[in-house]
């Protein structure tokens, strides 16, 4: 007699079970590694301009990073309080690779600044991790190429 009253709630639990996993929301799908690519370019494209705006949300507010002085640098060093004309000059970014690890990806390349008088070239590693949403740049190492 209590299998009939327990066959009935597992029926029950099962169809409920299989439901609700139909209706579950898709996981946020992981970017791929084209488009760590593509955010590291619109990084270098908001810096040549500057788009403020942009590298704000670009840089979390504990981003560190190196550059061609050895110095750390914080966000505030990246992202500066308003418009000037210190700011990068336009670069491409060219071979690259990435690896992605969960929540943090790792960017190695080479990038071609488009200086005026005598293009340069620097290597630069750049780390990502998802925040909310969001994925932002938490760290960077730069340094001229040899």
């Amino acid at each position: 007699m209590k299998l009939w009253f327990g066959a009935p709630a597992l029926v029950a639990s099962i169809i409920f079970l299989a439901f609700a996993h139909t209706n579950a929301q898709p996981s946020a799908a992981i970017p791929s590694e084209d488009d760590f690519r593509k955010m590291e370019q619109a990084w270098l494209d908001a810096a040549s301009v500057p788009d403020l705006p942009a590298l704000q949300k670009m840089f979390s507010d504990d981003f560190m990073g190196t550059s061609f002085g050895g110095g750390v640098l914080s966000k505030s060093d990246v992202v500066p309080p308003e418009a000037s004309a210190n700011h990068l000059p336009k670069s491409t970014l060219k071979d690259s690779t990435v690896r992605i690890f969960g929540d943090t990806a790792v960017l190695m390349g080479h990038v071609e600044m488009a200086v005026p008088q005598k293009p340069e070239d620097i290597r630069m590693t750049t780390v990502f991790q998802k925040h909310g949403d969001d994925w932002q740049v938490i760290a960077v190492h730069m340094s001229k190429a040899q």
